[in-house]
């Protein structure tokens, strides 16, 4: 029987996990949840990353309602925010995610925004902007 004992490694602002230092380094530097990110679509499209603190301000505060099975926020506030933010972040899927996770909103109760939906529309971009 072989033992081997490793190291994990853990991303400081979510719970990404891997166990090799600088994958975690890397992820770190553009984790949506890190509030001093650098969004690394904005860069390959040569955008000016917006500044959380301007996305953050187009979300309202998260709405706690209450039912009988306990707390739970409620989503419609922000789904009203979102054509105003993805104006504020150049329609950036890296940027709006961020800012809906940092305001504190479940990502996946925002049904006018889906994530990957979204990065396959921007790689599509990217990718026709490579071809001109």
């Amino acid at each position: 029987m072989i033992i081997k004992k490793v190291n994990r490694y853990y991303c400081e602002f979510c719970k990404k996990a891997n166990c090799s230092a600088p994958s975690i380094s890397k992820h770190e530097k553009s984790c949506t949840l890190n509030p001093d990110r650098f969004c690394r679509m904005c860069a390959m499209f040569d955008l000016e990353q917006p500044k959380i603190e301007d996305l953050l301000a187009v979300l309202p505060k998260p709405v706690i309602q209450e039912n009988e099975f306990g707390g739970w926020i409620d989503p419609e506030s922000a789904q009203k925010a979102v054509p105003e933010l993805r104006t504020v972040a150049n329609n950036c899927p890296a940027c709006i995610m961020a800012a809906i996770r940092q305001k504190g909103f479940p990502v996946r109760a925002i049904i006018s925004f889906n994530f990957t939906e979204e990065c396959k529309q921007w790689w599509a971009d990217w990718n026709v902007r490579q071809v001109r």
